[in-house]
């Protein structure tokens, strides 16, 4: 899909006549733009959009727009002009932005200018399915990650504190191909895994201990996302009972992903396997999350999801389960989603261990 179809969808996808599209991965998916700052004016009457930017930015968005055969237009806004006043020499009538993108005081200038109405949503439904250059990029980016995590795990983990291993796995994501990482890395050992967003620390890597990794890669603007939990040692049964189950809700998640499901049904699966343990207490966020130029895109696999999954869209399947005290386990895999099934991005082993697993992707 070029970013010309993709504008033509938008100028379809509601009525107002005009519309100020303010994230940066949004104007980078409808006009190829990848740089810092920018606004995105879109008049629907005559299917025109601007490309607003400032000094820094005009060349760029030029050659940029030109790589992408976008239609847009650049305007260069000049310093001291508000966007407010650039906006208003092509706007005559009502404007829509999405409110949660948008600060109060962008709102209050706007609202100074002209009458502002509220479009949300419209963005996140169109970047749902993704092309197939979308998927090859969180393709690439999901095998730099996977080669980055064996190399990691294959030096050693233990005696190492947890910030040491992610600034390990950071940079050999980046030495592996990466623009950058998709995401902060987390990275829990022992007793800290039971914090799902656990932010690294000193704390050492130690036997008997699981290690939590949550990391991804991103490659020209997508991301790619996984989870493994590392054996260092060997574990208590309790842990091990805690993996075993987590390894089994998993692998029940990722069979039941394909088109048509409703996203409801995915966290289901899940809950079902704890709900027999009497541990979906210790379950606390949702199942997975669509995946692109954002690292969390709709839909949000949960019990309140009602989107169905349709082929070609990305998601995550990344049950855990957290137990304070003893740690955490959680076990994430990126999919694509098909007719019948979905296709795993993300390889690596399910169960690695340190000293180094002898198994490969």
């Amino acid at each position: 899909m070029t970013v010309s179809t993709r504008l033509q969808s938008f100028y379809s996808s509601a009525s107002a006549p005009y519309v100020l599209v303010v994230r940066l991965q949004d104007i980078r998916w409808l006009t190829g733009f990848t740089g810092g700052t920018a606004r995105l004016l879109v008049d629907r009457r005559t299917q025109t959009s601007y490309l607003l930017v400032d000094g820094r930015y005009v060349e760029r968005a030029e050659q940029e727009l030109a790589q992408a055969k976008s239609e847009t237009h650049v305007v260069a806004v000049a310093s001291g002009e508000t966007m407010a006043t650039v906006l208003a020499q092509r706007i005559d009538g009502e404007i829509a932005v999405d409110f949660h993108h948008i600060t109060a005081a962008q709102l209050r200038e706007l609202n100074e200018e002209f009458h502002v109405v509220e479009e949300s949503g419209h963005l996140d439904r169109l970047r749902r399915i993704k092309d197939a250059v979308e998927i090859e990029l969180m393709t690439q980016a999901a095998a730099i990650a996977d080669k980055a995590l064996q190399h990691v795990v294959s030096e050693g983990l233990l005696g190492d504190t947890e910030k040491q291993i992610r600034n390990r796995l950071d940079a050999a994501m980046r030495h592996f191909g990466a623009d950058t990482v998709s995401f902060d890395t987390i990275v829990a050992t022992g007793a800290n895994g039971a914090r799902p967003h656990h932010e690294p620390s000193d704390t050492v890597v130690e036997l008997g201990h699981g290690v939590v990794i949550d990391m991804g890669a991103e490659v020209n603007g997508y991301r790619s996302d996984m989870t493994r939990t590392i054996r260092i040692g060997e574990w208590s049964p309790e842990y091990a009972h805690m993996f075993a189950l987590v390894r089994e809700a998993q692998s029940a998640g990722v069979a039941s992903v394909r088109a048509g499901v409703q996203g409801s049904q995915v966290d289901a699966v899940v809950r079902e396997v704890y709900r027999r343990e009497n541990v979906e207490h210790e379950y606390v966020h949702g199942t997975g999350h669509g995946v692109g130029l954002y690292i969390h895109e709709e839909p949000i696999l949960s019990p309140r999801c009602t989107a169905v999954l349709s082929e070609g869209e990305v998601v995550t399947v990344e049950p855990g389960l957290y137990r304070k005290g003893v740690g955490g386990v959680r076990i994430e895999d990126q999919v694509v989603v098909t007719g019948t099934q979905c296709r795993i991005l993300t390889l690596s082993p399910k169960e690695l261990s340190c000293p180094r697993s002898l198994r490969t992707i």
